[in-house]
């Protein structure tokens, strides 16, 4: 390690006294924090914590899986649950498309309240969508107007703003949404949903993605896939001119500012004062309102540098997804891009880390200047190795941007327990002191409490001042935010249908014979569980054949995956998995199972989440209107011989006696691999019709 790079590692004796940066000068940042208080919260300081603690809800609330009786009558669009690949042939895309396009077409042309377009950011590539914006007036208001076109709210969270621009009211039109919606990104910007919900009940909804559209196709809406997304775009820019003059919907006189953000370079504002902070901290200001301000500041400087990359990035978590609300409420944008964007719709913890990881380490993004955040959780940042990597940034790189990576350091690293009403001690972060290891390091800031987050942001915001006058040096800063935490009651809903539910059943009758005449509690292995975790909680704790399980929660999906192909104390453990992230590194276990000539036994249960809401087409970690159902493919691959492994589709009640049976039966005679696809609610006991519809016009 470079002595003169690194000063501060070397600080004589080792008693971890420093906090805060070591600024240029040297000295401590927070050595100026001693003659200040942190007031107690008056009523306006109460008001935003409740405001904080209904974000906190209706995040845990958006994952709570919900047991939907058998026999549901489902009908319209569903999600396509792929179990093999499905790859539309140029003959099927082009016979799609043209039912899309005649059908769209004929929406338009009847639509007698009016057309709204609303354009996603991932559309601004297409020619189409660029035409159509750059037709649109603003010389009035759109109310009234026969097409109104409008720039989603994620497009929003990619172009500087302090205010949020005006929202067009288009209750009762024809809406059609112009790329790829997500569950998670549209619950953390604060996306209006209620309008896609009341459009998808009113038959008036048609959103268009790469190569699948959900649009009215006679009395519901259905959705098609293996379309071709440019002509479907061309043809309703067509259809929408034709109906009438477009109007733009954010509002007279907005158009030019906005076009200019999002397709070219506008004139340059001031270059905001830096952030400064006087008094006490606490009463009406909370802890988020700091946050707020250092991210609004970040947008006042792109809109003071616009050619200049000034990127946000925001991981997958409890914290930082209320975070990420209040910014939203505040009408700052995230300021975030296609990136961000992708990995809010993905929801994946500890993506921000890769990305970090690149922009640090490719050229030429890091060769050029640049302003960079990265906001994650603790767990997520543990989990990924993300602080090892940033040292290791750090020490090994000489990036020429300024980045900073904030921690949320409140030792919790699992929302799916609020779905269960306790801490499940397998996702408790111990070793509450790791960062204290690293607060003596120079570029590394510990905040204890809100006004040494504050004084933080002052100095981050200064020093990004000095950095754009090449008065401060580039590298890498990180920040540890302690104290930042959110109380929130469970999100339990109605229990019930879980211990009724055939899953529930199932469990018992399959598990129990499965640990019958075992010495040591079986292993059940897990990481992601939102898909499970109710129905493994119970289990575990109400059900007697549950006594004869532990549970063992992976740090990842990976090291789940992995533990299961170990040796396990009766010689056969149990695998719980979702169909997305489980199946990572099985390969490796399924080897080691079905290797060498028995004595090794595993049960993989893979989990679908279910239909609740219409934002569920647009689920985390499935592409849009499709959920991939790849384990049991995945895991034949490793198998030779039929009396090797045993795969079943669990479809609830309508196959759940002839499920169990076969399962146990395989499970007794020693079968060394079985899976159980326990299929989502939509794909159980239906009836496929055969519903034509003519391509011509």
């Amino acid at each position: 390690m470079d002595r003169d790079a690194h000063p501060a590692v070397y600080a004589s004796g080792s008693s971890l006294k420093r906090k805060g940066f070591q600024d240029l000068e040297g000295a401590d940042t927070f050595k100026s924090l001693k003659d200040k208080k942190i007031r107690a919260d008056d009523q306006e300081g109460m008001a935003k914590k409740t405001a904080v603690k209904a974000l906190a809800a209706a995040y845990a609330e958006d994952y709570r899986r919900v047991a939907i009786p058998d026999d549901r009558p489902f009908v319209g669009a569903l999600p396509k649950v792929l179990r093999k690949p499905q790859i539309a042939t140029p003959a099927d895309t082009a016979r799609q498309t043209a039912i899309v396009c005649k059908t769209v077409t004929r929406l338009i042309e009847t639509a007698t309240q009016g057309v709204h377009i609303i354009f996603a950011h991932d559309a601004k590539p297409s020619k189409a969508a660029r035409q159509i914006l750059d037709v649109a007036t603003d010389e009035s208001t759109s109310k009234g107007a026969p097409v109104i076109v409008s720039l989603a709210l994620d497009w929003m969270q990619t172009v500087p703003l302090v205010e949020a621009p005006k929202r067009p009211e288009t209750t009762k039109r024809l809406l059609f949404y112009i790329g790829t919606p997500g569950k998670y990104l549209s619950m953390c910007i604060q996306s209006v949903r209620g309008r896609f919900d009341q459009a998808y009940k009113d038959d008036r909804l048609v959103v268009l993605c790469k190569g699948v559209c959900m649009l009215p196709l006679g009395t519901q809406e259905e959705n098609i896939y293996g379309v071709d997304e440019v002509v479907i775009l061309q043809t309703i820019a067509s259809a929408a001119q034709k109906k009438g003059k477009v109007f733009w919907g954010h509002g007279a006189g907005t158009k030019a500012s906005l076009m200019q953000k999002s397709y070219g370079y506008p004139l340059a504002e001031p270059m905001p004062k830096p952030l400064a902070f006087s008094g006490d901290a606490g009463g009406s200001v909370n802890s988020f309102d700091y946050l707020v301000e250092y991210v609004k500041y970040i947008n006042l400087v792109k809109q003071a540098k616009p050619a200049l990359p000034v990127t946000n990035w925001y991981d997958t978590g409890l914290l930082v997804s209320v975070m990420q609300g209040r910014v939203a409420q505040a009408g700052v944008s995230l300021l975030t891009d296609q990136d961000g964007l992708s990995m809010l719709r993905d929801a994946s913890i500890g993506h921000i880390i890769s990305k970090l990881n690149q922009m640090i380490a490719v050229e030429p993004f890091s060769t050029s200047k640049g302003v960079y955040n990265f906001f994650i959780g603790d767990g997520a940042c543990r989990l990924n190795g993300g602080v090892e990597l940033t040292m290791h940034l750090m020490e090994g790189y000489k990036a020429q941007c300024m980045t900073t990576l904030f921690i949320f350091n409140n030792h919790k690293w699992a929302i799916e327990d609020n779905l269960v009403a306790e801490t499940e001690k397998e996702h408790v972060l111990y070793n509450a002191d790791f960062y204290d290891l690293i607060s003596e390091h120079g570029h590394v800031a510990v905040c204890e409490n809100d006004l040494e987050l504050r004084e933080t942001i002052a100095y981050l915001s200064k020093k990004t001042d000095l950095y754009l006058q090449g008065k401060a040096p580039p590298g890498i800063s990180m920040v540890v935010v302690r104290g930042l935490d959110v109380e929130m009651p469970p999100v339990l809903g109605d229990i019930s249908p879980i211990l009724k539910s055939s899953e529930m059943a199932f469990m018992r009758e399959v598990l129990g014979k499965f640990a019958e005449g075992c010495q040591h509690k079986i292993p059940i292995y897990g990481c992601s569980a939102f898909e499970y975790i109710q129905y493994l909680h119970i289990f575990m704790e109400q059900m007697p054949e549950g006594k004869m399980f532990q549970y063992v929660c992976g740090r990842t999906d990976i090291q789940a995956a992995h533990m299961c192909g170990f040796t396990q104390p009766e010689g056969k453990c149990v695998l719980f998995i979702n169909d997305v992230y489980g199946i990572n590194s099985i390969g490796e276990s399924l080897r080691a199972v079905l290797s060498g000539f028995g004595g090794k036994q595993l049960l993989v249960m893979i989990w679908h989440p279910s239909v609740v809401q219409l934002m569920d087409h647009f689920h985390l970690h499935r592409p849009p209107m499709v959920w991939p159902s790849l384990g049991p493919e995945l895991c034949k691959y490793y198998v030779r011989k039929d009396s090797d492994a045993l795969f079943i589709d669990f479809e609830g009640a309508s196959n759940a006696a002839y499920v169990t049976g076969k399962v146990t039966a395989a499970l007794g005679t020693g079968t060394p691999l079985v899976c159980v696809n326990v299929l989502p609610e939509q794909e159980r006991d239906f009836v496929s019709l055969d519903i034509r519809v003519k391509a011509a016009a």
